[in-house]
């Protein structure tokens, strides 16, 4: 074997395991340097630093957050039910309660307690007390704990069946106080008040609502939800009781609205009464103030009575209610469009003296019939007639008093020396008066009413404008449909001087101890688009329907007024639309009154008659609260 030699590489490149082990003057000396005292500094300023943060950490959980944590804990091992508030009362003009929350008792289950400890015989007991069959109520019991871990087992028990329950004390199962909401005079304010129901899927994407919430559904209830909900209490259930996480709702506010209590009742009185004397179902009626568009009664028949929804609809009434032709939940004061009849001829004038088309002096003669050439056949001529024959010459003062139909033909469209307005120029002064646009009423489903153009029936229909269609829409028929809500704004503008105001259910929002929250200030929404002097003439005009004209009946009132009579038909020869509309006293007006009947087979005169009562009443017998 050969002795090995051992040699020192003098290359730059690489390095022989023994030239490691050369003294610190080689150039590779830097191989065994100490490691750096700021790497032990660095290393020690961080494990003081999380030091830190783990004591902060621990403090925070610990001490100062320590309520919160323990209040999850306590939840967790414990059930938390949210009380529904009770929510505002509904008020007339003058404090009446319109609505009340009677006290009402719920029997909850709470699903983990019934099943650590079921006795049939408490269920048994408790069925019993319910007046429900035993099978019954233990088949209900275990479905529900399946499905639910806090569920009602019956609601709104009476002061027995809470006694018996308290006294028997069963394991999971507790009274809870509830309210439940009362409607006076329901039938009478429904189409107002509205009513609530419970809470559905889509509600619940809202976070203030819980599967055990109400929720309005329709009138002030639905429009006014957030004021009227209030704020939610909560009880906790388990075997820990901590009083101080309970907690009391919080009522709603109360609405204090602009109906009169006494003056709603006595039109829904005269309205049902005229209906049900003529054998009809159908109708409406509204009464504002003009000065401020506030609404101070509305009806809409057929009624409904709201109080139904509150203990759950039977079969009968979710039919009668949601399946009925009649529609008793529609509101055809706000979302019925109607052809207005006679009651827009006061529009139709203004506009024409406002255009210069007539003035008040100047007349036709008689007011018979009126014929139009027909291009496609001349010997064929298009007749157009007036709903009575009457003779002699008409200016624009009887021919409203006395609802002449060839007066308005002749000014909206034009016959012999007059040229009329046309249709352009009358939809332009209907679209500025409003009659195509919702007035904004604070309640939900408001329509806006359709004034037909040339246009309109060339791109919809395809078919051309005719001298006819003029006509039509000139005395309130054909095309041209409004709402009665609309109807009874403009004529209370004529009443005030000119302004449409914005008509508001409700007055102002309070407190539990009468204190305004927040009051809603008249709106003016637009100026009708007449000079002051054409307005005082239709005005005077109106009052000249009351003393010489078709609303004769109004003379026996105690102040002087004005009215506009209106028939529309609905189904030629057969069925027509009862129309009123009136304002008194004609100074200083404090009321505007619309009337509309549907389906009379002939103009009986039944919404003038509705209207006279309520007015007569009103100025007669009618005492204000204080």
């Amino acid at each position: 074997m050969l002795k090995g030699e051992y040699k020192i590489s003098i290359s730059e490149d690489w390095v022989q395991p023994e030239e490691t082990l050369l003294d610190s003057g080689s150039e590779y000396s830097n191989f065994e340097m100490p490691i750096s005292k700021d790497i032990f500094r660095l290393t020690f300023v961080m494990i003081v630093i999380l030091f830190a943060m783990v004591m902060a950490f621990t403090f925070k959980t610990g001490v100062s957050d320590h309520e919160i944590y323990a209040s999850l804990a306590l939840q967790n091992k414990s059930v938390n039910f949210l009380i529904p508030p009770p929510r505002g009362v509904i008020m007339d003009r003058y404090g009446k309660p319109l609505v009340k929350n009677l006290p009402s008792f719920d029997l909850l289950v709470i699903s983990r307690e019934v099943r650590e400890n079921q006795s049939e015989d408490d269920q048994n007991r408790i069925a019993g007390i319910l007046k429900i069959k035993p099978e019954e109520f233990k088949t209900f019991i275990l479905n529900s704990i399946k499905a639910n871990s806090v569920f009602f087992a019956a609601s709104d028990l009476n002061k027995d069946q809470v006694l018996a329950i308290k006294y028997l004390n069963p394991n999971g199962y507790y009274i809870v106080p509830n309210t439940k909401r009362y409607y006076i005079d329901g039938h009478q304010f429904s189409q107002v008040a509205g009513y609530i129901g419970k809470v559905n899927k889509n509600d619940l994407k809202d976070e203030y609502y819980y599967s055990t919430d109400t929720i309005g559904r329709l009138g002030i209830e639905a429009q006014y939800e957030k004021v009227l909900r209030g704020e939610h209490g909560r009880i906790f259930f388990g075997k820990e009781k901590d009083e101080d996480m309970n907690k009391d709702s919080v009522q709603g506010s109360n609405l204090v609205l602009n109906i009169d209590y006494d003056l709603q009742k006595k039109l829904y009185n005269e309205l049902y009464e005229v209906l049900a004397s003529s054998g009809l179902s159908r109708g409406m009626a509204i009464i504002q103030n003009p000065q401020n568009g506030a609404v101070l009664a509305m009806v809409s028949f057929p009624s409904f009575d709201n109080n139904d929804f509150i203990g759950g609809l039977s079969d009968n009434q979710f039919k009668n209610l949601f399946e009925s032709k009649a529609k008793p939940l529609f509101n055809r004061v706000i979302s019925g469009l109607y052809n207005p009849g006679s009651t827009i001829k006061p529009f139709i004038g203004m506009t024409a003296l406002q255009e210069g088309v007539i003035t008040p002096q100047d007349t036709i003669r008689d007011c018979i019939s009126l014929v139009v050439p027909n291009p496609s056949d001349k010997n064929s001529p298009y007749v157009f007639k007036n709903w009575r024959q009457d003779y002699g010459l008409f200016n624009l003062r009887r021919a409203i008093a006395q609802s002449c139909n060839i007066f308005f033909f002749t000014v909206g469209g034009g016959f012999g020396n007059i040229s009329g307005l046309g249709a352009e120029k009358i939809y332009k002064y209907l679209t500025a008066g409003l009659a195509n646009m919702e007035l904004g009423i604070d309640l939900p489903g408001e329509e806006k009413g359709f004034v037909p153009s040339p246009d309109w029936k060339l791109q919809t229909r395809d078919e051309n404008w005719y001298q006819g269609d003029t006509y039509n829409i000139s005395v309130g028929q054909g095309d041209l449909l409004v709402t009665p809500l609309w109807l009874n704004s403009y004529i209370s503008a004529i009443a005030n001087g000119g302004t449409i105001y914005k008509p508001m259910i409700a007055q102002k929002v309070v407190d539990g101890m009468n204190n305004d929250l927040e009051i809603f200030k008249e709106q003016s929404l637009a100026e009708l688009p007449f000079r002051d002097d054409v307005i005082q003439e239709m005005k005077s005009d109106m009052e000249e329907t009351v003393i010489s004209g078709t609303a004769g009946i109004l003379k026996d009132l105690p102040v002087r007024s004005g009215a506009k009579t209106g028939t529309a038909e609905v189904i030629k020869g057969k069925s027509i639309n009862s129309l009123f509309t009136a304002f008194a006293p004609f100074d200083n007006p404090e009321l505007n009154i619309t009337v509309l009947i549907e389906g009379s087979a002939s103009n009986q005169g039944l919404a003038i008659r509705a209207a006279h009562n309520v007015l007569k009443w009103y100025f007669t017998e009618y005492q204000p609260r204080p």
